[in-house]
């Protein structure tokens, strides 16, 4: 026997039922000169990966490079994604510290891959994780991609207004609806069924191809099955059900576990089934009909993982929890360790245990952007100021329009489909506002005193959120406004780990906390301040040493009501042992949740000098050696957990 394993894909793919119209579309990349771009898009599992798998053995066969990237594994930062497309093309640079801009620009990046062939099709699966880079995608990289490159973006919702106003004829959009009946039978039979049975599950399917799956799956096991005649949604959950039903029990205990997970890591499934070989539950999950590979191991179909957990959180809450907090445990403890290239792994992980509406959404939005955030031009000062005015006195307009005036740059807006600003934002780094400004701004005025009593360490940055107003609701959350939080998340990801504070403020304070608080916002001691005959109250949120991903840790933790064998509360300041607390000043906390956050790791002198004190260590100071000392006695008899590593610095061990 004679072949190559591409041999034995493309007949797999050759295999792929229906779809003949819609290939035909997405060929047209290759063999005409338009369109550009191709926008196929479908409810979930409609079968869009299965159709980009065949168009890439329709491509190569008619001579182009296919790149595929599956998006839910990218940072969803400039950044983020031109790491990802350089490992893809297979010339990977060193890769540039997080936080930090990419060493190759995005004209560097669209030349290497149109070296990779005379045609090439760059290929965007699970497009919606992107949404945060939605306005780069569509502004800076597909406008620097060389001629001879085209783009596929597959995602669940259709392309937004402003890709079909810049690109218009050159767009194609492939919407994916369910298969016919010929195309389903054509599928049951690969599946092992054919005739009645066939055409009876075709008709309370649907056509839609995983719930085909599904049932053709638990045919064997309740061959009286019936679904009622209604939406695909509700047949996918119910063949799901009834799927599950018939599954063995060591099977179904691995998939409880798994429905915790964003993506179930052998060292993630042993610490969630300690019982179980890692290696033994993932061959339990692969010949499951929702279980494809993808870039981060094995990935289970998410409307059959949100059956499972909803039956597991109704059924057994206990278990269900108690499999959250052993994979935050096991996250922490791997995040600690996680070199720069896995940290958004993580934190998508981290994220995807939070089921705060606030963090999810921000993060990873589960409905269509109708607006498009982009930098402000110079002709929406009107529109802006127009905004500004119909929610704000004359006298905090005024000061609106000296920071337009000073840095226009700062200004960002989400975009109607017809390209008008619906809301605004002026975002910057602390560092870049001039001194009179600072001083002319009575709110930014208290921020700049908070910051000079509380300074943060050197190297960490600060940002200050002056403005964010959308024209249908001011300073309430509306679709325009929400859009613009999505962004702001993006500049989140693209500081860290490097962001330690955020400054905002609001005329509102009890609304705006009522939404924000649970994200670590309070307000500003003394920050209060009148302008126009209203007063505005600052608020901020310190994300601690460790940035973003620290932060997040947090939230998890405070969500799933971690504090059995917490030491350290971020609110009170205190140190928590056996149950009892003792309060901690600032310098002390910072010093303590800095090491804690690197258990068992040696940490340096000189890198708590600059990490917590904000400045290099200079050899002749007992600083740290003195708030040492102080940690040791609030420590009591867990004061050996604080070592001190003879000329090296010291290493934390949480007490048993």
């Amino acid at each position: 026997m004679s072949g190559t394993l591409r041999t034995l894909l493309g007949a797999r793919v050759s295999a792929v039922v229906g779809r003949q119209a819609e290939r035909a579309v997405l060929l047209e990349l290759v063999e005409g000169n338009r369109p550009l771009v191709v926008a196929v898009h479908g409810i979930a599992g409609i079968g869009k990966s299965a159709l980009l798998a065949a168009f890439a053995e329709d491509a190569r066969a008619h001579g182009a490079a296919v790149v595929s990237l599956d998006c839910g594994g990218i940072e969803p930062t400039e950044r983020g994604f031109l790491v990802a497309l350089d490992r893809a093309i297979g010339a990977p640079r060193a890769e540039p510290p997080i936080g930090t801009r990419p060493r190759a620009t995005v004209a560097e990046a669209a030349a290497a891959l149109s070296d990779r062939g005379d045609r090439v099709v760059l290929v965007l699966d699970t497009y919606e994780q992107l949404r945060l880079l939605d306005t780069w995608l569509r502004q800076e990289l597909v406008p620097s991609l060389r001629d001879n490159t085209r783009l596929v973006l597959a995602g669940r919702e259709p392309p937004g207004a402003a890709w079909i106003s810049d690109f218009g004829d050159l767009l194609a959009t492939v919407p994916l609806a369910n298969l016919a009946a010929a195309d389903a039978a054509a599928l049951l039979r690969r599946e092992g069924l054919s005739g009645a049975d066939a055409a009876q599950l075709t008709r309370f399917t649907h056509g839609h191809p995983l719930a085909l799956r599904l049932a053709a799956s638990t045919r064997g096991a309740r061959p009286d099955l019936t679904v009622p005649d209604t939406a695909i949604a509700t047949v996918v959950t119910e063949l799901a059900r009834v799927y599950l039903s018939g599954l063995d029990q060591p099977t179904r205990a691995v998939l409880d576990a798994v429905c915790t997970l964003r993506r179930p890591t052998l060292s993630l499934l042993g610490a969630l089934l300690p019982d179980v070989s890692p290696h033994d539950a993932y061959d339990m999950l692969r010949p499951l009909p929702f279980v494809e590979f993808g870039p981060d191991g094995l990935v289970l179909h998410e409307t059959v993982l949100e059956v499972v957990a909803a039956l597991l959180r109704a059924n057994d809450p206990p278990a269900y929890r108690s499999h959250k907090i052993a994979a935050w445990r096991q996250l922490r403890r791997e995040l600690r360790t996680a070199p720069p290239a896995d940290l958004w792994r993580y934190t998508a992980d981290l994220l995807y245990l939070i089921t705060n509406p606030a963090v999810r959404e921000a993060f990873f939005p589960t409905a269509s952007q109708r607006y498009a955030v982009e930098p402000a031009r110079t002709a929406d000062e009107a529109r802006i100021t127009a905004i500004a005015g119909m929610h704000q006195p004359a006298g905090a307009v005024t000061v609106m329009r000296s920071w337009w005036d000073t840095m226009p740059s700062a200004f960002r807006v989400a975009r109607d489909p017809d390209g008008s600003p619906a809301a605004f934002q002026c975002l910057c780094e602390a560092t870049s506002v001039p001194a009179w400004l600072l001083a002319a701004d009575p709110v930014a005025a208290t921020w700049r005193e908070h910051l000079r009593a509380n300074p943060v360490p050197r190297g960490q940055q600060v940002l200050f959120l002056r403005h964010m107003l959308a024209a249908d609701g001011g300073e309430a959350t509306t679709s325009a406004h929400a859009a613009l939080v999505l962004d702001l998340k993006r500049r989140y990801l693209e500081m860290r780990p490097r962001l330690r504070r955020i400054y905002s403020l609001a005329a509102d304070p009890a609304a705006a906390l009522s939404q924000f608080a649970p994200l670590g916002f309070a307000r500003l001691p003394d920050g209060a301040a009148e302008i126009g005959g209203t007063t505005y109250h600052a608020l901020y949120n310190d994300f601690g040493p460790s940035s973003i991903d620290g932060w997040l840790t947090d939230l998890a933790a405070r969500e799933m009501l971690i504090d059995e064998d917490a030491l350290l509360d971020p609110d009170r300041r205190q140190l928590i042992l056996d149950g009892t607390r003792a309060d901690l000043t600032k310098l002390e906390f910072d010093v303590l949740q800095y090491l804690y956050e690197r258990e068992g790791r040696v940490v340096g002198r000189a890198a708590l000098l600059r990490d917590v004190w904000g400045y290099d260590w200079s050899g002749g100071s007992n600083v740290v050696e003195v708030v040492i000392s102080a940690l040791r006695r609030k420590l009591g008899d867990s004061a050996g957990s604080l070592q001190t590593v003879r000329g090296a610095g010291y290493r934390f061990t949480a007490p048993p």
